[in-house]
């Protein structure tokens, strides 16, 4: 067996302490005394479109909210997400669990109802709590306080309060991105048309409102928020105002080198070759109206942000509010020949994340972090006792003296790979060794993932540790509701090739047992 990295928090699967703890005088003093905490998630969001995380500190386009929150706090700029995917990727966030762990691994996973969140924790310490926005539940609500949330409020609330007119031009709109209609890109928004709304009946701003009300409430109680927006995923809203704000055909381009791709992994030739069947060919002209429509979608996003962080300066809530500034995952631009997520490349996987916390002083690190990190991070600047379920590990050290808390990160998307990488190395593999997803890359020498070295003879050691990393923190984290001789054991250390198959079993069990997708929406 090949030990577990030392900074790593080891997995303890004892969901009723949950309860119990709340019953304890949480640490830190009475729930007033506590800082307010605001959880802001951005849907698909590519690090290279805002200036914090952008090249060289520029983004693609202006992003002064963005900005604002993020040099407020600590900024991590080699944060993952736990699924290139966003309800694994959200579920996992709310829950501070792997996907694989709470079998919630694709798009219609639905979160089990009675699962600990957030939400469930902070209530149970004296908080008052919100979710406004998209959170991805999948239909799992059936009453109006679920997952430990006293208020939730989304697109259902936003749609009632349209008036009938806003509700036929909506209506109208959206009869463009069904199912039925889609061709091609579509639904990337190649001709870049605008949510033909005014300004203020656009679901970002109702949201944003939400969520002030909610902050206004109750002065008696901390508050814990989700605001959770929906851009810029697909189709990319934006009001009319905003067509004139970038110009298609001045837009950098990546330049793709897909033969050399096609060498390295047939996985991603296999699946462009997919892709292109289904939609056509990604033309230059597509691309650059999808990406213009993406980064105004960017832009009416960043205006809210911008008139949350005025809000937040005008009511003095920045002194006691923890503010998160998230991404669920990233977003191929035309990288690798791409419009979309789905794969555990770089662009995608790692994702913007920022923390600003009263008495820590705003930095940028470099260091591993990962967003199933965040949970714990909360309880430990909230004082309250994270939950021993939780399977990510505190932030807190990094953030207020620069110590480093983990050496590894790891990504799934289970039925098809998973992914872990240190500060050096990352190790991709494929549910199925058929399906041409295994890489081993040298992020030292090759950040971009280009030059795949899995059958390097002299890089076998490498793959050994890795492969043997990546099963131990299986095998730690089992699936709920599989039961546990019908799971990995831990690594017995020094072959890779024993280490991969029990990988790749793995992932195809969790896969192969996932419950059923979520049932049709109920009426609130």
């Amino acid at each position: 067996m090949c030990p577990m990295p030392s900074r790593l928090s080891p997995f303890l699967l004892v969901l009723a302490c949950c309860a119990a703890e709340s019953d304890d005088e949480p640490r830190g003093g009475v729930a007033t005394d506590r800082p307010n905490v605001l959880i802001v998630i951005s849907d698909d969001l590519a690090s290279i479109a805002t200036g914090t995380w952008g090249p060289g500190g520029e983004g693609l386009v202006p992003t002064p909210g963005i900005d604002a929150l993020a040099r407020r706090g600590v900024v991590f700029e080699r944060a993952l997400c736990a699924s290139p995917f966003c309800t694994p990727s959200r579920q996992s966030f709310l829950t501070g669990r792997w996907p694989h762990a709470i079998r919630v691994t694709q798009l219609k996973s639905t979160l089990p109802k009675d699962a600990p969140t957030l939400g469930t924790v902070f209530r149970d310490a004296g908080y008052r709590t919100a979710a406004i926005g998209k959170m991805h539940w999948m239909r799992t609500r059936v009453g109006e306080v679920e997952f430990g949330f006293d208020r939730i409020a989304g697109k259902i609330e936003w749609q009632d309060q349209l008036t009938p007119e806003e509700r036929s031009v909506l209506d109208e709109y959206n009869r463009g991105w069904s199912r039925a209609e889609r061709k091609g890109w579509s639904m990337s928004n190649p001709e870049g048309a605008p949510l033909p709304l005014e300004e203020k009946s656009h679901m970002a701003p109702f949201l944003l409102e939400e969520t002030k009300a909610f902050m206004e409430e109750d002065g008696t109680r901390p508050f814990l928020a989700f605001l959770s927006l929906g851009e810029p995923h697909a189709p990319f809203h934006f009001p009319p105002r905003l067509l004139e704000s970038v110009d298609p055909g001045t837009l950098p381009l990546p330049q793709v080198d897909e033969a050399l791709q096609s060498r390295e992994v047939l996985g991603l030739a296999a699946m462009l070759k997919s892709r292109r069947a289904l939609k056509g060919p990604l033309t230059e002209d597509i691309l650059r109206g999808a990406l213009a429509a993406y980064l105004r979608s960017v832009l009416w996003m960043d205006e809210q942000l911008v008139a949350l962080d005025r809000y937040l300066e005008a009511s003095g809530r920045w002194e006691n509010t923890i503010v998160i500034f998230w991404s669920d995952n990233g977003y191929l631009l035309g990288e690798r020949g791409h419009l979309g997520k789905n794969y555990p490349y770089r662009e995608v996987v790692q994702v913007p994340l920022s923390i600003a916390s009263p008495g820590v002083a705003p930095a940028r690190t470099g260091e591993l972090a990962h967003a199933i990190d965040v949970f714990p991070t909360l309880c430990a600047l909230c004082g309250i006792e994270p939950p021993a379920y939780l399977q990510g590990v505190s932030l807190e050290p990094l953030m207020r003296s620069g110590t480093p808390v983990r050496d590894q990160a790891y990504s799934e998307f289970v039925g098809q790979m998973a992914t872990l990488e240190t500060e050096r190395w990352k190790l991709h593999l494929g549910a199925q060794a058929s399906a041409g997803w295994d890489q081993l890359y040298d992020l030292q020498t090759d950040p971009g993932e280009i030059d795949n070295r899995i059958d390097e003879a002299d890089l076998k050691p490498i793959l050994v540790d890795l492969a043997c990393r990546m099963r131990d923190l299986l095998a730690a984290t089992p699936p709920d509701g599989v039961a546990g001789e019908s799971w990995i054991s831990s690594s017995p250390g020094g072959s890779a090739d024993e280490d991969i198959r029990a990988i790749r079993r793995a992932l195809s069990l969790v896969e192969s047992s996932r419950p059923a997708v979520a049932p049709r929406p109920a009426k609130r």
